[in-house]
């Protein structure tokens, strides 16, 4: 009798994981996926953003890169200005309106949700799960946290999310430099991406097995670091060199001396997206500034700044200490199941997530990325569907009710507004939860499967 039943349920459509989906189901659902992106794509953006980026896209069509930095104030590494200049051609060259200019401009990231969903299907479908993976592709695709902030706000944080998945999808194959090259990438995009840095403790797994340590395991590890040190450099130099100029450092270190200048050059260079990077934080020096996070809780909303007091230390300082020990635990966690893909993609979105809930200087995009590394996590754990829907309901509503009130000309929240506080509040459970989750894996015996 209970064979029967196991047997019946098995036939369930969502059950029977190893069934493929027909290429005319494919075809049919992909397409009205592309349509439907499409209709929502037409939503008036967030213009203050928006704003910024149609006039960096025609900036880039009639002068091209040089000077767009010290033109503008762009808080935003390069590699997106790549896709805002072709964007820019075609705009200029079409001679689009500002509506059609913004649509354009949107694509670019709805294309790469679009790429993103298809690997959940092909990460399902590696592991003998093709239809869970095929379903939670769908769900991704029109999850309203996904589509919000792309097709709607006009933003581009699932770009870098989607590179870094392919990141982690490549360590999963064996192929290491793939997987450095998407990272590098992924950081050039948005440099919060090297947040999944403790990942790479997966570059180095092999030699985590203590008890098989060979020399040529050894020699051929740092072989593969010098390789990837050399994409990495090398992407780094193709990316910015069309945007660099010398900062203030270069003028402080310049000679006369060819070897000297050259070395003064060097460092300024490559301290260039860096010194962007800090600069630019320092423009909301909040504990929040609009991510409903812990800081929503305390009060953490501008005016206050994240370096006042709080309870001895920091807003910041506190921020860091409880972002390190979400850090250390993530490191512990893939540490011991360095083998498991599903702590892989759990990790991530358990670092991405405490970092936007205890990081001071946060925005309302920044938990965003977070989203696709649970919706992955549900192809090993179907339970992990409702820490989803909390997840997907939080980014959802801190970009909604942030888009809807700047259609009254409000841009930032008063401390403890009805609406961020609950969410927030949601956000911080989720966090405490997922961290109580990794912690009970880490003590337990048994390994994680997958």
């Amino acid at each position: 009798m209970g064979n029967t039943r196991t047997k019946s349920a098995k036939k369930g459509w969502i059950f029977e994981m190893e069934k493929p989906i027909s290429q005319n189901a494919f075809i049919i659902v992909g397409v009205a996926i592309i349509l439907i992106r499409l209709i929502l794509t037409t939503i008036p953006s967030y213009q203050v953003d928006m704003g910024g980026y149609r006039a960096w896209s025609l900036y880039l069509a009639e002068k091209g890169p040089k000077g767009l930095y010290e033109t503008f104030h762009i808080v935003y590494a390069p590699a997106y200005m790549y896709m805002l200049w072709i964007t820019g051609i075609i705009a200029k060259a079409f001679s689009v309106n500002a509506a059609t200019h913004a649509f354009l401009i949107k694509l670019w990231a709805v294309a790469s949700e679009l790429v993103g969903a298809y690997l959940i299907y092909k990460i399902g479908k590696r592991y003998g799960k093709e239809r869970l993976g095929f379903i939670l592709g769908v769900v991704y695709a029109l999850n309203p946290g996904v589509f919000f902030n792309s097709s709607i706000w006009g933003q581009f944080d699932s770009i870098p999310a989607t590179l870094l998945v392919g990141m982690i999808y490549a360590f999963s194959v064996n192929r290491k430099m793939t997987a450095v090259l998407l990272y590098a990438l992924a950081v050039l995009t948005k440099p919060q991406s090297a947040l999944l840095t403790p990942l790479g403790i997966l570059f180095y797994k092999e030699l985590f097995d203590f008890s098989n340590i060979t020399k040529e395991k050894i020699v051929k590890s740092i072989k593969e670091t010098l390789v990837a040190l050399c994409i990495g450099f090398s992407c780094y130099f193709i990316v910015i060199y069309p945007f660099y100029y010398h900062m203030d450092l270069y003028e402080q270190m310049k000679s006369t001396s060819v070897v000297k200048d050259f070395i003064a050059e060097t460092i300024d260079y490559f301290c260039w997206m860096p010194n962007l990077y800090l600069t630019s934080v320092q423009d909301y020096p909040y504990p929040t500034a609009n991510a409903f996070n812990l800081w929503t809780l305390l009060g953490g909303q501008p005016p206050i700044f994240d370096s006042n007091t709080f309870f001895i230390l920091s807003y910041n300082a506190w921020g860091t200490i409880l972002f390190l020990i979400s850090i250390g635990i993530a490191f512990a966690y893939l540490l011991k199941y360095r083998k498991s893909d599903f702590a892989m993609y759990f990790a991530s979105f358990f670092i991405l997530a405490s970092a936007f809930t205890f990081m001071t200087k946060m925005h309302e995009r920044y938990l965003l990325p977070a989203i696709i590394f649970l919706t992955i996590s549900v192809l090993w754990k179907k339970w992990m569907a409702i820490p989803l829907a909390v997840l997907s309901i939080c980014v959802t509503a801190n970009h909604w009710y942030l888009y809807y009130m700047s259609w009254q000309d409000v841009y930032w929240l008063d401390n403890y507004d009805p609406v961020a506080v609950p969410v927030a509040l949601l956000t911080v459970l989720l966090v405490l939860f997922s961290a109580g989750y990794i912690v009970k894996q880490i003590t337990q015996a048994k390994k994680v499967k997958g």
